[in-house]
């Protein structure tokens, strides 16, 4: 049975892949500007500042794209803190109290993590039953 699981999920992966987006040659703009190079992103719209350090172009975003990250930086270690201030923590981590509520996290029993496998089982071998009646012409 675990053959006939990790067949089906080994002949399922191309179904599931995506092709990756291509990269674009003309994504890039660069102009030379003095002893510098701006370069252009098409797509997004940013600008950095480029210096030729040997065979390298090595470019730095600019002071408005840095003064953007520091502001979504900033955002998001406001969330953070806030995030954890509401969040007590245990030694177990199982459960927790806020508000005067205890909250707990109640996992599954044996049994009931028995009676999801074979529900899956039965229903990935009637998967592999119609495919089989598919492919020999029993439709």
């Amino acid at each position: 049975m675990r053959t006939a699981l990790f067949a089906i999920a080994l002949a399922s992966l191309p179904a599931f892949a995506q092709a990756a987006e291509p990269q674009s040659d003309d994504r890039f703009q660069i102009e030379k500007s003095g002893d510098n190079y701006i370069r252009l992103d098409r797509k997004t719209g940013t600008m950095s500042t480029c210096t030729l350090s040997g065979a390298d172009l090595d470019c730095r975003a600019s002071a408005d794209e840095r003064a953007a990250l520091q502001a979504e930086i900033d955002r998001l270690s406001g969330e953070v803190e806030r995030l954890k201030a509401g969040t007590p923590e245990t030694a177990s981590g199982a459960s927790i109290s806020k508000d005067g509520k205890e909250l707990t996290l109640k996992l599954p029993s044996e049994a009931e993590i028995k009676q999801v496998v074979a529900f899956f089982e039965d229903m990935l071998q009637r998967m592999v039953n119609a495919v089989k009646d598919l492919a020999n012409g029993n439709a």
